[in-house]
């Protein structure tokens, strides 16, 4: 295995660097949380670097790049905060769930729209009693002449409110011996008659902003279908490797960031006449944060490398992920102490690190369920 970086990788990572030091430092991420905005300039960035297009096909209009290159932006974003990191990583999956099993109008429109960043994609899967347990969802949708008609309830779609935004929603359309049977894949305009969307109050990730949806007779064409009818579960699970290897890496900048913010504030922090870093008391836990985001960031590389290089690796994802979200939780609650009294007011940026960092280790999969696959892995039966 090889994680060694190709001079392009390299050059990318460097004007990923400078990108966030120049368009979202974590002060202004910070900034943008607490305003509740995604101001335009994020995804007019994205849009003309041309990362949102890197994944797919030079033919479809792409820049026929992969994993490597995509964790690599994930981690750079990652140091401004996981919500920046995050809107990218968001909008590249679902871009790519569209392209893989959409129609040719669906590709077309990404080429047209989404790389330019004039579009982007959110998804919608989670219900009141449907959340690790994904299968259980209950929103339905039937079929009536050239439209579905959808009628039920999602909650925490990310990102559902934000302008130029579709929805991939994921509906029953009918029934199976299994729960994953009957269950589709269907593209949703959140403006749609019918839709009535709330965003919820939580304790960050305010620049994307997470909605309630409410579905009402909501009329959609049968050709917004993403996929085979009633075969939406293996289209939700398309690109989960790639996704939790993007999310692993975007862990790993914010830790890293996080490690770096309490390191400097160390060393220019003094109590009894030294540096409070070299307490070692302090040194000691730094240095020891230190080994585990190098640990995660391994494990980030080592499942980018696998899904660049076509390798099945649903146990290293979900190592990655668990490893990379319960690292910044851990790197965010020692900045706390670091800081003290600093990093309790809200002016600072740890705080916002704290706040930002709780969510890690619950969305995309929580700590439980990465643990359950790994332990399946290894031949266990969890519960």
């Amino acid at each position: 295995m090889d994680f060694g970086y190709t001079p392009e990788q390299k050059a990318l990572e460097q004007v990923a660097r400078e990108f966030v030091s120049s368009v979202c430092p974590p002060e202004r991420a910070k900034e943008w949380d607490e305003q509740g905005t995604l101001p335009p300039e994020l995804f007019k960035g994205f849009a003309d670097m041309e990362w949102l297009g890197i994944p797919f096909p030079v033919e479809a209009g792409g820049g026929g790049g992969g994993a490597i290159e995509l964790a690599i932006l994930a981690e750079e974003l990652g140091r401004a905060s996981l919500d920046v990191s995050m809107c990218f990583t968001g909008t590249i999956i679902n871009s790519l769930c569209v392209f893989e099993h959409g129609t040719d109008a669906h590709r077309e429109l990404l080429a047209q729209e989404a790389f330019d960043g004039k579009i982007r994609f959110a998804v919608s899967m989670s219900e009141p009693d449907s959340g690790s347990d994904v299968a259980a969802l209950r929103t339905r949708a039937e079929r009536d002449g050239g439209d579905f008609v959808l009628n039920g309830q999602k909650m925490w779609c990310t990102g559902a409110g934000l302008p130029g935004t579709q929805i991939v929603m994921y509906v029953r359309t009918g029934e199976g011996d299994k729960k994953h049977d009957g269950i589709s894949a269907i593209l949703v305009d959140p403006s749609s008659p019918g839709v009535e969307m709330h965003q919820t109050p939580t304790l960050a990730r305010h620049i994307l902003g997470t909605y309630e949806l409410y579905l009402s007779d909501v009329r959609v064409p049968v050709d917004n279908l993403i996929g085979p009818l009633d075969g939406g579960w293996k289209v939700m699970l398309t690109n989960l490797e790639l996704e939790r290897a993007m999310m692993s890496g975007a862990y790993v900048g914010v830790a890293q960031a996080t490690l770096d913010e309490m390191l400097a504030y160390s060393k220019q922090r003094t109590q009894f006449g030294r540096q409070i870093g070299n307490f070692q008391a302090l040194a000691h836990r730094m240095a020891a944060l230190q080994v585990d985001i190098d640990a995660a960031r391994l494990l980030a590389r080592r499942a980018a490398w696998m899904v660049s290089a076509g390798i099945p690796c649903s146990r290293e994802a979900a190592m990655a992920k668990y490893k990379g979200s319960e690292t910044y939780v851990a790197a965010a609650r020692l900045g706390m102490q670091v800081l003290a009294g600093h990093g309790f007011s809200t002016e600072s940026v740890m705080s916002f690190r704290w706040r930002e960092s709780i969510v890690a280790t619950i969305s995309g999969g929580t700590s439980e369920i990465q643990l359950n696959g790994i332990a399946r892995s290894m031949g266990l039966r969890s519960y």
